[in-house]
């Protein structure tokens, strides 16, 4: 039924891809599932599960080759950043080709290869401007109704879970002997996925909304402000310190861009200094748990982290070169003695064994070896200086984008440090926004060369002169 009447309404719009772009964004950090290939071996991996967002994603490639292909009569694009992210991606299939856990790596290596995929297709398939305004009303509509849901979250103090959805049975937080808080997951698995999920909309709704509204137009700042509201607030609510100092981060580098470009001005960004203490003294206030989050116990979460360090150390030093294989980090936990573990409990110990390294380079590190997680960690660094890329942004709304887009990598460069991504939700929104960074910055430089066109053909003897950025100070 929902099928019939996805294709009835795309039929009706006459608009498909511009309806499916809608369904990838809005869909995105929805996390209902089908398990396709389960975890069910006696060592965990991810498995295979796809997700209502994978779903709209192959959608959108396919209506997207076709007219490439039969219409357009050319083929797809593949350019160096296309080559250098498929180099990392056959890393990650030879490390499942060899892994121990046999097809169960291989639905893993499948599982990131979605995530890979939506990186391709957001850097290309997304050209029209009718596309870019569907992307971000889709990104804007769906931080507005999780808003909502996490509020009903948080005043029930129930997970309230979608359909179909992994998410966990409870978010109770214990402060050691002061009390406890309860978590909200949103619309994604854990309280921890879902700060994730705003560390990649707070700096782009912070880039948009310093823009002020004589650079856009006032729909678009007042959207920017009310998501950066329901961002804010669902990211308070997730406790989670590492989401905080990571979007803390991704912040301070987009004001630092928009000072350099002279878009922000000293005093302005002291006035938003003075306001942000006012607002985050008002909220303590309001909800001291955020306090105690940073003040208070919390229930061994950075032991159990540093343990589970030296656990991921202590794998890696058994095959430094090329790991224990995709997939294969819980195996190898079993298998391997970390020094750490001499120093706990045999329950405690159970109970991490059970668990991975929360920190994706060292889990890189583990299952496919240092060399390769210094490649991916290279590779995501590389990302950051595309905006740079584009000597002359015409439009500001695009430049904007670019530049909360690095915000967000940024923010996901710490978070990496500090949580256990694996091939699951969170890897996916991280190559989703990639694609779409690459994306802004190709229509960037597309701009960028009909303007000089434009400037040579009515005045070839002067340069073209910037619509957007004034000179860096310096």
């Amino acid at each position: 039924m929902l099928l019939f009447g996805t294709a009835a309404l795309l039929a009706w719009t006459g608009r498909p891809q511009w309806l499916l772009v809608g369904a990838v964004f809005f869909t995105a950090p929805i996390d209902i599932s089908k398990a396709l290939v389960p975890p069910i071996a006696q060592f965990y991996s991810p498995g295979l599960y796809l997700t209502v967002g994978h779903v709209a994603l192959l959608g959108l490639t396919l209506l997207w080759l076709a007219r490439r292909l039969l219409v357009q009569r050319r083929l797809p694009p593949f350019g160096r950043a296309d080559a250098a992210v498929l180099v990392f991606l056959a890393l990650v299939w030879f490390g499942a080709l060899r892994s121990p856990q046999g097809g169960l790596a291989i639905a893993s290596a499948l599982s990131y290869s979605l995530a890979v995929l939506a990186f391709y297709v957001a850097s290309h398939a997304i050209d029209d401007p009718a596309d870019w305004r569907m992307l971000l009303r889709a990104s804007v509509a769906v931080v507005l109704v999780q808003a909502v849901w996490v509020a009903l979250q948080f005043v029930t103090k129930l997970p309230l879970a979608l359909p179909g959805s992994k998410s966990q049975t409870g978010g109770e937080l214990r402060f050691g002997g002061e009390g406890f808080a309860f978590r909200p997951s949103g619309f994604l698995e854990h309280p921890n996925a879902l700060a994730d999920h705003m560390t990649l909309v707070i700096p782009v709704a912070l880039a948009l909304l310093l823009l002020g509204r004589r650079r856009l137009p006032a729909l678009v700042w007042w959207a920017a402000l009310l998501t950066l509201g329901a961002a804010a607030f669902q990211l308070l609510l997730s406790l989670s310190r590492g989401g905080w100092l990571s979007t803390v981060a991704g912040c301070l580098l987009v004001i630092a861009v928009y000072w350099r470009r002279g878009l922000v001005r000293t005093r302005q960004i002291a006035a938003l200094a003075a306001l942000t203490v006012v607002a985050v003294a008002v909220v303590i206030a309001a909800y001291p748990s955020i306090l105690l989050r940073l003040t208070g116990g919390d229930d061994r979460a950075l032991e159990s982290r540093s343990i589970l360090n030296n656990q991921a150390l202590a794998i890696i030093r058994t095959a430094p070169l090329a790991g224990v294989g995709f997939g294969a980090y819980n195996r190898a936990a079993y298998e391997t003695i970390a020094p750490a573990f001499a120093l706990i409990s045999p329950e405690y110990q159970q109970s991490l064994l059970r668990l991975v390294v929360h920190n994706h380079y060292l889990l890189l590190a583990a299952e496919l070896g240092i060399p390769t997680a210094a490649y991916f960690a290279l590779l995501l660094l590389a990302f950051l200086r595309l905006p740079w890329t584009v000597r002359r942004w015409q439009d500001p709304a695009m430049y904007a984008l670019a530049i909360g887009l690095i915000g967000a990598l940024l923010a996901q460069l710490i978070f990496l440090n500090s949580d256990n991504y694996y091939a699951d939700i969170r890897v996916y929104l991280l190559w989703l926004m990639l694609g779409v960074l690459r994306g802004a910055c190709r229509n960037g430089r597309r701009d960028e060369a009909a303007g000089d066109a434009e400037a040579g053909a009515s005045a070839p003897a002067e340069p073209a002169t910037p619509r957007l950025l004034p000179a860096p100070r310096g």
